[in-house]
């Protein structure tokens, strides 16, 4: 058998225009081609990588990916196959896919014995037939494709697992009322309005928060104790990444913090708390510089970065006279959010404007003339998909006698619709098997069961 002798090195050099043509980063405007692009490379990087050395566990795929046509200046659609082991060719398909130069590609050497044959091995050189890998592979993975199901078969995993899902349930709701005990002790000892969790994140990890706030309000000197109680008290406590003052006033204690982070944070609280106003005000002097615009302030951010990027925003706008008639104009019953100055220009996935606080005016003002039209357009129409999508939901959950029915955040509200709409309409038996369970669509390709007994659900399940 002959063995190739090109490196992951090699490959990736050889792949560079295709990489180009493919990156999330020339989509920024367009955020469904950007996030598509960004899985597909995901997973073709992820299959090229197995191939050095070869894994037993590579699996044929499709990914798609979208590239500017030049010849109309407009997005073209590709689809490639991931197959076999040689890479080479998976190279010359992805460059000929996108009608890129194959010239470059570097031609493989060859040797008459495996790298793995023994030192000094004749066997290979007496013509004894070695198995080709790609055909073993192939052979292997349609065994095993016709043993198991699809790892997307709703019915099929119910079949199985049902009573699982219904013991996890059952554990999950005994978590969850001693985590409600947990939760009622910190309002009561702090006085806070609520506590809520800005990621998805299991029991044990909430728990283990609020173990540790109890244990700071029991160690805490007198003076510590009464900054904590009066930091929190009448407003929403808040666990996620990061401790900050929020921008509704609230206290984002960070779960990967320290006790004495969340300290200092409430020792700056009412400091903090006190450019809430100048916050409005700023928020209100770039809604005018807009044109009336809706000025976006998520409540769960940090305070001082939001306060600070729409105040050097507005700075920026203000600095150029000569533009604030066009600003205003374009920007007219827009929707926009400030974001720092990582982000990018982009239309959002609701139709906001996503606006960097360090943006270049000029451009800031094309992109408006651009945009500004698609962008309410993209917002009406989400509008309309949220609101069929609340009504679908809750006939969903009646009809198949669902616990809940959530979706992860950053789904498109349209192609979750689609699939709500396809639960609706599921065979007797699955409809049977999911009674009493909850269901939770999500970006996971594989249907399992949840560690609080939900049914992981992906959009294109079958």
């Amino acid at each position: 058998m002959a063995t190739r002798g090109v490196s992951l090195h090699d490959v990736s050099i050889a792949l560079r225009p295709f990489y180009f043509a493919v990156h999330p980063d020339r989509f920024a405007r367009n955020p469904r081609v950007r996030k598509q692009n960004e899985k597909s490379l995901q997973v073709f990087n992820g299959y090229l990588n197995d191939l050095f050395p070869v894994s037993n566990t590579i699996r044929p795929t499709d990914v798609r990916f979208s590239i500017l046509n030049k010849e109309n200046n407009d997005l073209q659609d590709i689809d490639i196959t991931l197959s076999g082991t040689d890479p080479m060719r998976i190279v010359r398909h992805a460059l000929e896919s996108c009608k890129l130069s194959t010239d470059n590609i570097p031609v493989q050497s060859f040797r008459s014995t495996p790298s793995w044959a023994p030192s000094g091995s004749t066997q290979f050189a007496q013509g004894i037939n070695v198995s080709n890998i790609d055909q073993d592979l192939l052979k292997i993975y349609l065994r095993k494709k016709k043993r198991d199901h699809p790892r997307n078969d709703l019915g099929s995993m119910l079949r199985t697992s049902r009573d699982d899902a219904l013991r996890k349930s059952k554990e999950a709701e005994l978590t969850r009322l001693t985590l409600k005990d947990d939760i009622d002790d910190i309002k009561w000892r702090t006085g806070a309005k609520d506590v809520v969790w800005q990621m998805d994140w299991a029991e044990s990890h909430m728990r283990r928060c609020l173990g540790n706030l109890s244990r700071l309000l029991d160690q805490a000197t007198p003076k510590i104790k009464d900054t904590v109680i009066h930091a929190l008290y009448k407003n929403v406590l808040r666990f996620g990444r990061g401790s900050f003052v929020c921008c509704d006033g609230s206290i984002q204690l960070g779960a990967d913090n320290v006790p004495e982070q969340w300290e200092q944070v409430c020792l700056e609280a009412s400091v903090r708390r006190s450019q809430l106003p100048q916050l409005r005000e700023a928020a209100a002097d770039l809604r005018q510089l807009l044109g009336g615009a809706v000025v976006i302030i998520p409540h769960h951010k940090g305070l001082a970065q939001t306060l600070q990027q729409i105040q050097s925003l507005g700075i920026r706008l203000r600095n150029k006279e000569e533009l604030l008639q066009e600003l205003a104009k374009h920007g007219q019953d827009t929707m926009v959010e400030v974001v720092t100055s990582y982000d990018e220009l982009a239309v959002g996935q609701d139709g906001r404007l996503l606006i960097p606080c360090n943006v270049d005016v000029a451009s800031l003002c094309a992109f408006l003339k651009d945009s500004a039209e698609a962008s309410r357009s993209v917002n009406k129409t989400m509008l309309q998909y949220m609101t069929e999508l609340e009504v679908d939901r809750l006939d969903c959950e009646r009809h198949l006698g669902l616990s809940s029915l959530e979706w992860e955040l950053g789904m498109r509200p349209d192609e979750v619709l689609q699939c709500v709409r396809r639960l609706r309409e599921v065979d007797d038996e699955t409809r049977q098997n999911l009674r009493g369970l909850g269901i939770k669509l999500s970006f996971n390709p594989n249907v399992f069961v949840m560690s609080d007994g939900r049914i992981s659900v992906p959009l294109n399940w079958i």
